[in-house]
């Protein structure tokens, strides 16, 4: 379903040597991850005799019976793949292997070429049958079956199986975890690792049992070693991020084995697919996700600030999201960098539709900093400009709106002119993939700080930069709990704001999930839609799913000349849609064969 692959990693229970009890188990928890939607199913190294046999390895009864007793299995397996290690006698040379079974038969064993078993001379026996460790096998997602603790091969297989049975240390587990976890974003893979454990022998050594699936560089389901018992771990895997992930890196594919197809997951139960898929969903990492992402911006604007021997930083402060994370952005860096405060100039702007509830807050949050502040009240100057193009203020249209943006932008830029400065651009990630913002208005500045930032992950920022200004917490907070507007059209009859984005737009929180995920390579909208519905389950109605989605997709393809004559940029998020090196795509194209006609 959707090209959604479920991988069941397991670690069965097992009895050293007692190879009719190993496949007994092996059996039963093949069953059990069939029955549960697996599409393949990963099993340790050594999963048919266990890895602690020792010399009994030259025993040839034993090595003649495990094959046998593999056969038995495989005659059981179905289209779902089943990947386990055992010792293979061949010609008189011992081999460690990885079983691939599927449908009635052994397909392929995978040689280990640097294996520690005894007798064995590193070389892959000559048969067709034998292939080495690395093999990629097309089973219409593409998977190579490796070994842990070897070196990776060079592989263009979307998903990395690797079978384990190392003994045990302390702090091995985190060890392996991360390097599973790094290997797969630096390979852009889904990986899965299945380690010996239960059963093993214990005389000398302990065997830990980890489970462990990683895709492109996240850990999405685990089991942490040691454990005491067998266990069995699920995760779903999207081929389609992978295919669009890995079309990025240019390398070329690996020839590969070709085997049946592999079913598709039944359903997204195990798939990770959170709401805000732009922030870690640990809280540790969210914290370290947030630092970074400051740190970024901090170094980007520095290094361009020195460049350009700029005097002062020029900033447009509302009182909203944007601006707030600008000004907060760069106070870590006049604070870190020894930078007198009033380098800083904080421009607010009120116009016909800036309530006190923002412009306060923006005003308050500055004096705090110790920015120099400016107020350039902009009506009357726009009421002019309505005069002298002849237009009607009564009439609320784009003319009206967009004169007050631009009119704010060339405050600013006549400021840092006359300043020896550089304007600070505050638009968003989520802004700039819908071109919510004004041509050649607050799409403009000399530097874009907070361009590859979510809208849905600056409440999450602003709350971490409180940590360090416990003066400013309670600011920050109401700017988080302000309804996010331009405030370009007038107030309400109470004095509020009238025009609240996500009553026009949709739920920001949608727009980045749809935009995450369609920049990771998910065009098709009925997809898109079910796997809003998976993650959102119930929060949105349907037809707010269906009109959300509908709308990003026509406005990110219409806006794409915003983005194209964009500012410079530095990414302190997880992607960028600058046109200069991120999304290259020609401002004119069409994009109806993404856009639902439902």
């Amino acid at each position: 379903m959707y090209n959604l692959y479920r991988i069941a990693a397991v670690s069965p229970d097992l009895h050293s040597a007692d190879i009719i009890y190993n496949f007994s188990c092996i059996a039963d928890d093949y069953q059990q991850a069939v029955a549960n939607g697996a599409s393949l199913v990963l099993f340790p190294a050594m999963a048919a005799t266990g890895k602690s046999c020792g010399v009994l390895f030259q025993q040839p009864y034993l090595l003649t019976e495990t094959y046998r007793q593999a056969e038995k299995f495989a005659a059981l397996t179905g289209n779902v793949p089943a990947v386990f290690g055992l010792p293979v006698l061949h010609k008189n040379q011992l081999t460690e292997c990885a079983a691939v079974a599927q449908n009635g038969k052994i397909a392929a064993l995978v040689v280990r070429q640097n294996s520690d078993l005894p007798g064995f001379n590193g070389e892959l026996p000559d048969d067709l049958f034998f292939v080495p460790a690395g093999s990629v096998f097309d089973a219409g997602i593409t998977f190579s079956v490796e070994f842990a603790g070897d070196m990776p091969a060079d592989s263009s297989a979307m998903l990395r199986l690797f079978c384990g049975a190392e003994a045990e240390l302390p702090g091995a587990w985190q060890q392996r975890e991360n390097f599973f976890r790094s290997f797969s974003g630096y390979s852009k893979t889904a990986n899965a690792a299945a380690f010996a454990g239960c059963g093993e022998s214990t005389s000398d050594q302990l065997y830990g049992g980890a489970l462990l699936i990683c895709n492109q560089g996240k850990t999405i389901a685990q089991r942490p070693s040691p454990a005491t018992a067998k266990g069995i771990i699920y995760a779903d895997i999207d081929a389609d991020k992978i295919v669009a992930a890995q079309l990025k890196k240019k390398s070329f594919p690996s020839a590969a084995i070709a085997i049946a197809a592999m079913p598709q997951a039944p359903d997204m139960r195990y798939l990770d697919n959170p709401q805000h898929p732009f922030l870690p969903e640990n809280e540790a990492e969210k914290e370290n996700f947030c630092r970074e992402s400051f740190a970024f911006q901090c170094i980007g604007l520095k290094e361009r600030f020195i460049r350009c021997r700029a005097k002062k930083m020029i900033l447009g402060i509302s009182g909203g999201l944007d601006s707030t994370l600008a000004l907060v952005a760069m106070y870590l860096l006049c604070r870190d960098n020894n930078l007198p405060m009033d380098t800083i100039i904080a421009v607010t702007m009120p116009g016909f539709g800036t309530t006190g509830r923002t412009k306060n807050n923006a005003l308050k949050l500055a004096e705090i900093i110790g920015a120099e502040i400016r107020e350039i009240p902009i009506a009357q100057a726009c009421l002019q400009h309505f005069s002298d193009i002849g237009h009607d203020p009564e009439k609320t249209n784009s003319v009206y709106e967009n004169s007050q943006a631009r009119e704010r932008t060339q405050i600013l830029m006549d400021i840092a002119n006359a300043e020896n400065g550089i304007v600070i651009g505050t638009g968003d990630l989520s802004e700039i993939a819908l071109g919510w913002s004004t041509f050649n208005g607050d799409q403009m500045a000399m530097y874009a700080i907070n361009s590859s930032i979510p809208k849905s992950n600056i409440a999450a920022m602003l709350k971490y930069a409180a940590k360090s200004m416990p003066e400013a917490e309670k600011i920050l907070q109401d700017v988080i709990d302000t309804p996010v507007s331009p405030e370009l059209l007038p107030l309400d009859e109470n004095g509020e704001i009238a025009q609240k984005t996500e009553n026009i737009l949709g739920a920001y929180e949608l727009h980045d999930f749809y935009l995450y995920h369609f920049t990771g390579g998910i065009g098709d909208a009925e997809k898109l839609l079910a796997l809003a519905r998976n993650a959102f389950d119930g929060k949105y109605p349907d037809e707010e799913l269906c009109r959300v989605r509908e709308l990003f997709m026509r406005r990110f393809f219409t806006q794409q000349f915003k983005r194209t004559a964009g500012p410079d940029g530095i990414q302190a998020g997880i992607i960028s849609l600058s046109a200069r090196n991120a999304w290259q795509m020609p401002a004119d194209i069409n994009g109806k064969l993404f856009i639902s006609k439902e």
